[in-house]
């Protein structure tokens, strides 16, 4: 039996969780993955101001 690699569509795979939770295990798959799922799960970033009292 013979074993062989299938190369897998992972801009389209990430592309289409952009905006589900699932996104954050993509980041777990492989190293490669990473880049192009920080890219989505960081996207907007929101900062506020807290009052120093």
């Amino acid at each position: 039996m013979s074993h062989s690699r299938v190369a897998l569509p992972r801009d389209a795979i990430i592309d289409n969780l952009h905006a589900d939770p699932a996104l954050c295990v993509c980041a777990l798959v492989c190293r490669s993955w990473v880049p192009a799922s920080r890219f989505h799960r960081f996207e907007e970033i929101s900062l506020s101001q807290k009052s120093a009292r």
